[in-house]
Order: C-alpha cells, then sequence, then structure tokens
C-alpha cells in the first residue's frame, strides 16, 4: 500500500505550479488564481495550505485561510459600538479567531484532487486531511473552523456535511447564452425588462468600451474604483492589493478588463477570465455616481452577452450579490453554502437555530446576504 503523507505549509510551499494544475485540471483557473493570491496577499489574511501527498507527489489540497471576523466592521452607529463592547466580553463569537478551507477570490471555492487517485486512496487522504485541519484550528486556538463558499461543483467528500453545521451563502449567477443576438436576448425577457433595458441603453453613445489585457496606464484608477467599490460592499472579506490587479492578466489564462470611459475618464471596469467554455465574471467596479448615471452596470451585462456571442461561449456566470438585478436579467442561480463548526458547541447552536430567523435576523443587520427566491430555487 502506498504510503500517505500530510503537511500544513505556509502559502503553497512545496507545490509547483505542475502539481497545481494537476490538482485543479481546466478548465479551473483555483490554481493560477490562488498562486496569484499567495504572491499579492490581502491584508489581515495568512494564507496556508494542507497537502496530502502520495509517493512524494500532492494528490489533495486545502487552500486556507486565517484571520479575525469582526462583526462590528459591518455596521455603523450604535450597533457598532455595541458589538464592539461584545467583541472584548466574548470575543469568540462577536470577534472571532476564523480557520477556513477555501479561497477568497474564486468564484467559488474548491479542494485541489488528482484526478487519477482510486477512490480508497481519496477517502483515506480526504481523512487525513480534515484531520489535520482540525489539528491546526486548536494549536492557532480558532474559534471557528468552516469551508468557506462552497458549492455542488466544489467536489467536496459526503462525510464533510456530517461534521459541520451548514448555512446558505450568496448564490452565483448564470446565463446560458442559447440565443443568437442580444435582440433574441432581450425578446426573452418580461416586457417590462425590456422597456427598462431599452430606456438604459440609450446612454450607450457616450460611454467608450475598450477590452484590453494591458493596463498599465489606468492600474492607478482601476485600484482606487475597486477600494471604493469594496468600502461600499456590505460583505466584503477584505481588500486584494494593488499587485492582484497589476499581475492577474499575465497569471490567469483567459483574464482581461473591460474599461468604461465617460468624457475620457475611467469611470468603472469588469475583470473577466473569458474561456471557451465560459465567461467568469470577477469584479465589476465603477464611480458610484457616475455609473448609476451612465447604467454602466446594465451596459456592462450587455457588453459581456455580446462577447458571449461574438466568441461562441455557451455560459455567461455573472458572479454574486445584486440577485434580484441579475434574476431581472434572465440569471438562475447556483447555490452556495459555508460550512462551520464552533469549538464551543453551544454557538453553533446559537448561529443555527433558529436558521431562517437568525438569517433574517442577521440581513436586516447587515451581516448577511439576504436570499432571494430564485436564489432560493436555484439552476443546475
Amino acid at each position: 500500500m502506498n504510503k500517505l503523507t500530510c503537511n500544513c505549509v505556509s502559502g503553497i510551499d512545496g507545490v509547483s505550479a505542475t502539481d497545481l494544475g494537476r490538482l485543479f485540471p481546466e478548465p479551473s483557473v483555483t490554481g493560477p488564481l490562488l498562486s496569484l493570491l499567495l504572491e499579492s496577499g490581502i491584508d489581515g489574511f495568512n494564507l496556508a495550505s494542507i497537502v496530502v501527498s502520495k509517493d512524494d507527489a500532492p494528490v489533495l489540497l486545502l487552500p486556507l485561510f486565517e484571520t479575525r471576523f469582526d462583526l462590528s466592521a459591518y455596521v455603523e452607529g450604535w450597533l457598532k459600538r455595541l458589538l464592539k463592547v461584545s467583541g472584548r466580553l466574548i470575543p469568540s463569537l462577536f470577534h472571532p479567531r476564523v480557520l477556513s478551507v477555501g479561497l477568497l477570490v474564486g468564484e467559488w471555492s474548491e479542494i485541489g484532487i488528482d484526478p487519477h487517485i482510486d477512490a480508497g486512496t481519496l477517502e483515506a487522504a480526504c481523512k487525513m486531511a480534515f484531520a489535520a485541519l482540525q489539528s491546526l484550528a486548536v494549536e492557532l486556538g480558532s474559534d471557528i473552523v468552516g469551508l468557506y463558499n462552497f458549492n455542488l461543483f466544489s467536489k467536496l467528500p459526503g462525510e464533510v456535511f456530517n461534521k459541520f453545521n451548514r448555512v446558505q451563502y450568496r448564490a452565483s449567477a448564470r446565463l446560458r447564452i442559447d440565443f443568437n443576438s442580444v435582440e433574441e436576448y432581450l425578446g426573452r425577457l418580461s416586457r417590462g425588462a425590456r422597456k427598462d433595458l431599452h430606456r438604459k441603453m440609450r446612454v450607450a453613445p457616450q460611454v467608450r468600451v475598450i477590452r484590453s489585457r494591458e493596463i498599465s496606464p489606468y492600474l492607478d484608477r482601476i485600484y482606487k474604483l475597486y477600494l471604493e467599490t469594496v468600502t461600499r460592499g456590505p460583505m466584503a472579506l477584505g481588500a486584494l492589493n494593488r499587485l492582484f490587479f497589476e499581475k492577474i492578466c499575465e497569471r490567469v489564462p483567459g483574464a482581461e478588463y473591460t474599461l468604461y470611459f465617460v468624457q475620457e475618464e475611467l469611470v468603472a471596469f469588469n475583470l473577466l477570465v473569458v474561456r471557451q467554455d465560459a465567461m467568469v465574471d470577477k469584479f465589476f467596479c465603477m464611480d458610484y455616481v457616475l455609473g448609476r448615471k451612465y447604467n454602466l452596470y446594465v451596459l456592462s451585462w450587455l457588453e459581456n452577452v455580446r462577447t458571449c456571442l461574438e466568441r461562441k461561449i455557451p455560459l455567461y456566470y455573472a458572479g454574486q450579490g445584486t440577485e434580484k438585478t441579475k434574476a431581472h436579467l434572465g440569471a438562475t442561480f447556483i447555490p452556495s453554502f459555508i460550512l462551520f463548526k464552533h469549538r464551543r458547541p453551544v454557538f453553533d447552536r446559537l448561529l443555527i437555530w433558529p436558521h431562517a430567523m437568525t438569517g433574517k435576523f442577521l440581513s436586516h443587520l447587515g451581516f448577511w446576504p439576504t436570499v432571494s427566491p430564485a436564489e432560493q430555487n436555484g439552476d443546475s
């Protein structure tokens, strides 16, 4: 029997680009994204991996991040002051140290698995990796161990669901490009949606659009727009560093920018990964005032639909958030979830019971995204 070994490593130390490509095979871009994220870093997060090897070759990889999650960062006013005090009194609940499996920049998280290993080896490797995860959590003094932003495509072993609590997270929007023109696409929408889009498209001649993989002249502005968007977002876990946006087109196959100008000023950008099987929307960031004035989100959506049609791309993955708008534009949704367990089981019960009431309460306070009916129904 071949011997398995397991190591917790900083970043992805000892895992080559070839190994990453084998563990996260195409069409996944998790390998290069993970490598770039480790190079560029994200403030407030420690990044690591658990790697299981067979005969010294990695066969399973759990990407990890470790951070302090401060609930008070997501609210203002009296509630912020209350949670600051609560965080000092009960830090493990209101300011917990979190150790999580997952990728902070992917469309969804996945674990790396060698596609050639047999089922028995995979089962043994998963048991070893998740035992190491629990040991690492004890060593670090983690309050919560989690699996962040997974879905039905994430290749999680079934036994994991028996060991962690599960809550619904923001769904990923998907639009099937099974039409032949923008006009045909618009014809499938509701009468109200068509009327709304035609009205918003009137400003399109005032917006100049450039697609590019070379963004050096615009990098400062791109990063400024990104930081402004993160500041406005209620669920941002942290801010990526500038190097991520500078290097992504070099490091991630298919990455490209669509830039939107009004009167020669860059007012929005869309960072995409464009492959023959799918277009994946990573970030859309805009000047809030001008973006709303010129309907740039809608214009960017239509631009992406046109690009898919031109390149005969069958799927447009439009990311998480703004579910109501995306449903209005014809998208369906892939449900996502977070798995977690607190080191004190009583807090597990507090966080998940009753789930519906907890979710509504956290959504009302701005901690948790509201789930739309379309998101609940999903599409697979």
